[in-house]
């Protein structure tokens, strides 16, 4: 007997291929589709880096890990053999000052259409693809934005990464409704999520640790008044995947559409709401904090002067200077999730204690 074939179960039950399921997102779509999602026959885990559970979660299902590239076509048409849905977050995430555009966009962007070529040629009929509140955000700030609301401003704030994500976007809209080998119709949908934080979390609240780690176990503080930043705890996002593939089964109208995705973690600063997990590991916030356009006044200077010396001399800018995520930090960005309750049927599986406290155990005993 196949991988696929098993006759005690119902027809009605799918097949879910997770690209990225050894990263931060994708572990916890295929906890929840292991723990949480009956509708779930099997599951197809795809990555470059090996699949670990790191979060212990049941194997219960039928599961099995599939290692290689996201633009290898050949690969992931015997991959999606038999598969139901996609749901697409591997991606390349970097807005680090060194970061090569190139991978990034070859990554995210054609990675994402040699899926989706696969996904044609395979008869997989539904697909959600995971991007970023950050396609939407750029020097001004978001109050409450909404999908209709909410325009693609003219420079992203996180730069290259931003772009990347939504090239990808416009590419997994257009292909709603195309034509698949068998004559059914592929339907995507894009979900948005905001700043994820959590188990597993390789950016957010753990590059400030790390941060503070190097700084004498204190984190300098940056003061932009009234900034304020919605954070999303990671398994809410991924039920927000599992929901998006349950509508897309019965509602093909939410098809090429795109979903912001939030939780109820207080929208807040950002300093402050890192403060309890610093303080877990013995750190502290700065008493007093930098203005944040004197710092900006000065990152870009220093910028300026590592572009002017380039050809003669490299100037090794520490990570802690990086201007984009100072300036993501530092902007407020919030967003009304009613088009993913209305229209997704979504809620957040976790409440904010709940999260905070799943949280607070990971970031304590994170060894980095």
């Amino acid at each position: 007997m196949s991988f696929f074939d098993n006759p005690s179960l119902s027809n009605n039950r799918c097949k879910v291929f997770v690209s990225g399921a050894s990263g931060f997102l994708g572990q916890h779509i295929v906890k929840l589709l292991q723990e949480e999602d009956d509708t779930v026959e099997s599951i197809v885990c795809f990555d470059l880096k090996p699949y670990h559970n790191n979060l212990g979660h049941n194997t219960d299902k039928p599961m099995k890990f599939i290692g290689g590239d996201i633009k290898d076509y050949r690969l992931l048409v015997r991959a999606l053999e038999g598969i139901d849905c996609v749901i697409h977050c591997a991606a390349k995430v970097s807005y680090e000052l060194d970061c090569n555009d190139g991978e990034i966009f070859t990554v995210n962007v054609d990675g994402t259409e040699v899926l989706l070529d696969a996904v044609i040629e395979s008869n997989t009929r539904y697909f959600v693809h995971v991007s970023d509140v950050a396609v939407v955000c750029g020097q001004d700030p978001i109050y409450y934005g909404a999908e209709n609301t909410t325009m693609i401003p003219k420079k992203f704030t996180l730069d290259a990464y931003a772009k990347s994500k939504y090239e990808s976007e416009l590419r997994v809209a257009k292909r709603n409704g195309q034509p698949l080998k068998n004559g059914s119709r592929l339907s995507t949908v894009i979900l948005r999520p905001t700043l994820l934080y959590g188990e597993g979390d390789p950016y957010f609240i753990t590059e400030m640790l790390k941060i503070a780690k190097q700084s004498n176990g204190i984190l300098q503080r940056v003061d932009n008044i009234f900034t304020r930043t919605h954070v999303t705890y990671v398994g809410n996002a991924a039920w927000a995947c599992i929901k998006a593939k349950d509508r897309l089964r019965t509602d093909p109208r939410i098809g090429g559409e795109e979903f912001f995705i939030t939780d109820d973690t207080p929208v807040q600063d950002p300093f402050e709401f890192a403060k309890s997990f610093m303080e877990s590991r013995d750190f502290k916030l700065s008493p007093k904090a930098i203005p944040f356009w004197i710092l900006m006044i000065y990152l870009n200077f220093l910028m300026l002067l590592a572009l002017a010396v380039k050809p003669f001399y490299r100037i090794n800018i520490a990570e802690k200077m990086n201007h984009r995520k100072i300036r993501y930090l530092n902007t407020t960005y919030f967003f009304n999730r009613t088009k993913a309750i209305l229209r997704l049927v979504y809620e957040p599986r976790y409440t904010p204690d709940e999260s905070l406290q799943r949280s607070a155990k990971y970031y304590k005993y994170l060894e980095f």
